[in-house]
């Protein structure tokens, strides 16, 4: 009944998001010119046209169900669609690749932690992540950066003419949502410690290692399961700050084109609508996906006990 009473909300917060984004990306934004006083005093404002703005949204999706397209771009040979298939599957790559060093990684760090609290690796342990979730993700990522452009090969780690050219970015990307996952894992695994069952572990002469993989961690997946939509917005929402600094091309590098934030030969990028709601409905469905896998899983958990 909670499975089917969360499947509801998350069909309702998506309905929401559509409509949301829709009217976000066709909200108008033509300056006018207004003229007051004697002298002719130029001003220049918005005004919404509530008729007018509907009529756009309706004419636009009277397009896509007519030509079916999404519509075009700022280059008049290239559709959105075309587009999307050129970026997405980079950005695709490096998500998933950031996703699965995030839960790997993130466990094995958070059990690191837990196993070493009270110990003098807990500077390693619960110190760096405290520390790495402590500092903006933005600024880690930006020293990680310049790290890279000082010491390394950095034309060689983010040339996008190298088919290794995604790892760099994935790893980047992943640095915050291991740390995030790592605090999970470890509170997670201190909420049962010193509970009947793992006393009885322990008396029956199992090593720590085997009660924590065997015992602690097998009862702990509800609480990572539950937060697997989280871990992938993280990810999603670092995306755009490091496909920007490393010059990856990216669906979210493309996308930040697409809002009107690059000057190309001096003048700035015309904002393209169509493509924005095209590559945001991109993210929108991959962050749906995992949410999806999240009651997948916890249906399979909660049928098993």
């Amino acid at each position: 009944m909670e499975l089917k009473k969360e499947a509801l909300r998350l069909l309702s917060a998506v309905i929401i998001a559509v409509v949301l984004l829709i009217l976000m990306v066709f909200f108008p934004r033509t300056q006018e010119v207004m003229v007051f006083g004697p002298a002719g005093t130029l001003d220049f404002g918005y005004r919404l046209d509530v008729h007018q703005y509907k009529a756009d949204i309706v004419q636009y999706f009277q397009m896509v169900w007519q030509e079916k397209t999404l519509g075009g771009t700022m280059f008049q040979t290239v559709s959105v669609e075309d587009e999307i298939a050129r970026y997405y599957p980079k950005s695709l790559l490096i998500i998933c690749i950031s996703f699965l060093l995030s839960i790997g990684f993130g466990v094995w760090k958070g059990i690191f932690d837990y196993r070493n609290m009270n110990t003098k690796k807990n500077l390693l342990g619960n110190g760096t992540t405290w520390a790495f979730q402590s500092i903006p993700d933005f600024f880690v990522v930006f020293v990680f950066f310049c790290i890279s452009f000082y010491f390394l090969p950095h034309e060689r780690i983010f040339s996008n003419s190298n088919w290794y050219s995604f790892l760099a970015p994935a790893l980047l990307v992943s640095i915050y949502p291991i740390m995030y996952v790592a605090r999970i894992t470890c509170v997670s695994l201190l909420n049962q410690d010193g509970q009947d069952y793992i006393r009885t572990a322990f008396s029956k002469g199992f090593k720590a290692k085997q009660v924590i993989y065997k015992h602690i961690l097998k009862n702990s997946l509800i609480d990572m399961v539950g937060n697997l939509p989280t871990i992938m917005i993280v990810i999603v929402s670092n995306l755009l700050m490091v496909e920007y600094l490393t010059g990856f091309e990216g669906a979210a590098n493309r996308l930040f084109v697409a809002m009107g934030g690059r000057q190309i030969s001096g003048f700035t990028a015309p904002i393209e609508a169509e493509l924005v709601l095209g590559l945001a409905f991109c993210f929108m469905l991959t962050v749906l996906a995992v949410h999806i896998l999240k009651l997948a899983l916890l249906a399979k958990l909660v049928k098993k006990g």
